[in-house]
């Protein structure tokens, strides 16, 4: 894998568990073992790391770990996608889909990244910058 070294500083895409996000000050994460039902909206980033049902939002990143499951919509400045995630993704900043991930709906962001792997069934929308 080309892109192995990347980092970020929210979610190092090849680890799949929740380490690195929990040591981010004021980050909710959903651990590998829990699976959620409902809405979360947060101000801080999100670790999604377990099963989610509903949708998400926050003001910073939400990452959906590698082997975690999203059911819903999910919106953020930045949106990092490892897992399944079943729904739209909107991102104001940057979008990126892992090697790992498979993503089965639409994505709105003004900078993608596919990572080779990837699997992404859906349309694309990037809009313009202001």
């Amino acid at each position: 894998m080309a892109n192995e070294a990347r980092s970020f500083q929210f979610f190092d895409s090849t680890k799949a568990g929740a380490t690195e996000g929990a040591a981010r000050v004021g980050a909710t994460v959903v651990g590998a073992d829990v699976v959620l039902k409902g809405n979360l909206k947060s101000a801080g980033d999100v670790l999604i790391a377990g099963v989610f049902e509903g949708d998400v939002a926050c003001d910073g990143r939400v990452t959906i770990a590698a082997g975690a499951t999203l059911i819903g919509a999910v919106g953020a400045a930045e949106v990092v996608l490892g897992g399944k995630v079943q729904g739209n993704s909107v991102a104001t900043k940057s979008l990126t889909l892992l090697s790992t991930a498979e993503v089965r709906g639409d994505v709105t962001t003004p900078q993608i990244v596919i990572e080779p792997g990837a699997t992404f069934v859906g349309r694309c929308t990037m809009p313009q910058s202001a």
